[in-house]
């Protein structure tokens, strides 16, 4: 595959029906593991949220730590993980973000890519987890009044700002620093989502 991509890809884990329409969409940097999994769809997740139903990392479906995480996010929303448009900002996938090659070249596709999505999505909320994505994102949005945000995790701090159209949030790694469900993290949470 160009630009040494050789592990598979996957774009949403979610179903291509919130392509349009969706209120959130939700972007975490892309597929981890060092081989395409069986039974997972590369572009799109008809059966619902991948969050809820695939097993990632051995873990009975929607277990993992990072889906857990998630899901855990979307309730705090009130949102039904199967209504959020949600996916990989990078589709290529790679052991871990050190290991992708052509890192350029990726962001620089999949800027255009999500560009393009978004446009036509139009939601009122997007969610970007890892600082690439945030970085990509707030990039490619007109995002206004971004503001750092402690998050109760030594110095770690996620993000907040304004679009047009509704708000941008930017976490740290949820697999990474779970937020959800940690008391110290509760008054930022509430800060950034509410």
């Amino acid at each position: 595959m160009e630009g040494g991509y050789g592990l598979g890809w996957r774009l949403l884990t979610s179903p291509a029906r919130n392509l349009s329409g969706a209120e959130i969409v939700f972007l975490g940097l892309n597929p981890g593991g060092s081989e395409e999994s069986s039974g997972h769809d590369l572009l799109a997740t008809d059966s619902g949220s991948a969050y809820e139903n695939e097993s990632w990392s051995g873990a009975a479906p929607g277990q993992s730590k990072l889906q857990k995480q998630v899901r855990a996010l979307f309730n705090y929303l009130s949102a039904n993980p199967s209504d959020v448009l949600s996916g990989n900002l990078v589709p290529f996938r790679s052991k871990n973000w050190k290991c992708l090659p052509n890192k350029k070249l990726a962001l620089a596709f999949s800027k255009r890519l999500w560009r393009n999505i978004l446009d036509e999505a139009q939601p009122s909320l997007i969610i970007a987890m890892s600082k690439p994505t945030i970085d990509a994102m707030t990039a490619i949005l007109n995002v206004n009044n971004l503001e750092k945000l402690p998050v109760g995790w030594g110095n770690i701090t996620a993000c907040k700002g304004e679009l047009k159209s509704g708000k941008f949030v930017g976490l740290p790694h949820l697999s990474r620093f779970p937020l959800f469900g940690r008391k110290e993290s509760q008054t930022a949470l509430s800060n950034l989502l509410l």
